[in-house]
């Protein structure tokens, strides 16, 4: 077994040279061999008289302090050619191990401890170590790990990887993540829940738990569209929570996708061709989506949001270049004020119809929640010969701009309020001929017409 420990105290000028010729096994005056039985242990290098020749009798190899920052394997089956157990010990300036052992190398054991710079072991290195039953990495600060490392040795039997710095961001052990749980590298490796994610979000976390959700969101994602896993949180027993972002942006879709996988949070259907909301508010698999991206489809409407549950409690809604002309204002006022999750609404870049019924309240509503819809300076009237109002900030906007005079004039009477003139018609006639009855029973004591033929 070969290992390798921590240099110690060398003059800078030593650190210097033996770096320059870090690759090699050149003897140094610093190195110290011991041979005990058929195991050698070499310390800050390898002294000449090990590098002469060659030792049949040497089974069992330690290289500790290695003295350079790169270690060529190369040359140690000629000198060692019956090695059955290698190990590093301890090697803190190593950055880079290099060459491979061929297919009839006889190693059994690999061992490599203490390596402060050794972010990767090259899978080549051991692809074809035909012998080789157990790799021993752990105390390390690997990051990462290629599948050919373990997959190209035909006997190996088990791998040890715990206490190194794992990162489960970057996709270097996906591949491990759509192992199968009793596939064979899992049951291979005999710490494998012992192993812990170290970089960015997912510090902490355990890296079996963390490649399952990988699993689960690579299988669960719906084509075209491309998940990712941007976030995660642990709840009160300690499980972990993924928040999961489905990126359907320019996919050319109709209709939104039609499953999503469990923990999604997050839609993003930016520049597609949807012309209606109805399914994202009303089908449960939506319910629990917390930011919706919209933007740049052919959308003219959204009152389907009115009454809408996921209304009462989204996060991020925007809407920008759609086709709105006008929303329901008194529902967006009656949800923002229940929603306590929103972080930010954007409806810019919309053709809105400025007149004198929608702009008012529209306007009142852009400025009691200026806070939450985030790009009031791209909300705007749309084109229009009339100069005062075409393309003009609707939330800075002067009401007299939309409710003039002549506008008032030219503004159509919507349905209701000729419902209400009707009524208010009615009522008038009705009182009125109440009075006359009444006036009339008084001064001849006759009963009302409609009065005196009922039974």
């Amino acid at each position: 077994m070969i290992g390798i420990a921590a240099p110690n105290t060398h003059s800078k000028q030593n650190h210097t040279a033996l770096g320059t010729r870090g690759c090699t096994l050149t003897g140094t005056n610093k190195a110290l061999c011991s041979k005990s039985g058929h195991q050698l242990v070499c310390t800050r290098g390898f002294t000449n008289d090990w590098l002469t020749g060659v030792w049949h009798e040497i089974r069992s190899l330690k290289v500790v302090d290695w003295p350079g920052t790169c270690f060529n394997v190369n040359r140690l089956e000629y000198h060692y050619p019956n090695l059955r157990e290698l190990g590093f010990y301890n090697c803190t300036l190593i950055t880079k191990l290099k060459g491979r052992f061929t297919a009839v190398s006889r190693i059994e054991k690999l061992s490599v401890h203490g390596l402060t710079s050794l972010w990767e072991v090259p899978a080549e290195m051991v692809s074809q170590m035909s012998q080789l039953k157990v790799i021993d990495f752990r105390s390390n600060v690997l990051r990462h790990l290629k599948a050919p490392l373990l997959k190209g040795p035909k006997k190996l039997e088990k791998v040890y990887l715990s206490d190194n710095k794992w990162d489960c961001s970057d996709g270097g052990l996906d591949w491990l993540a759509m192992e199968h749980e009793n596939g064979t590298i899992k049951r291979m490796i005999g710490d494998y829940y012992l192993l812990v994610c170290h970089q960015q979000l997912y510090r902490g976390k355990p890296l079996h738990k963390v490649m399952d959700i990988i699993k689960m969101v690579r299988e669960t994602c719906p084509q075209p569209c491309l998940c990712a896993m941007t976030h995660v949180v642990t709840d009160r027993v300690g499980g972990i929570i993924p928040l999961i972002t489905v990126g359907c942006a320019n996919k050319k879709l109709t209709v939104p996708p039609t499953t999503l996988p469990l923990g999604a949070t997050t839609l993003r259907l930016e520049g597609n061709k949807l012309n209606t909301i109805r399914p994202l508010v009303q089908e449960p698999q939506y319910r629990k989506l917390m930011d919706l991206y919209l933007d740049n489809n052919s959308i003219p409407a959204v009152k389907e949001l009115e009454g809408s549950e996921w209304f009462t409690t989204f996060r991020v809604l925007s809407l920008r270049g759609n086709f709105l002309k006008q929303i329901p204002v008194y529902a967006f006022d009656k949800a923002f004020q229940a929603n306590n999750n929103i972080m930010g609404v954007f409806l810019g870049q919309n053709p809105w119809r400025c007149d004198c019924h929608f702009i008012p309240r529209f306007q009142a509503l852009l400025l009691k929640y200026k806070r939450i819809i985030r790009d009031l300076s791209d909300i705007r009237c749309s084109k229009s010969e009339d100069k005062t109002i075409s393309q003009v900030q609707i939330s800075t906007m002067p009401l007299g701009n939309v409710c003039g005079r002549t506008e008032t004039k030219l503004m159509p009477i919507s349905s209701i309020n000729i419902v209400n003139v009707v009524l208010s018609f009615l009522i008038f006639i009705i009182i009125v001929r109440f009075i006359y009855d009444w006036h009339h029973f008084r001064t001849t004591g006759k009963l009302p017409w409609l009065s005196s033929i009922l039974p």
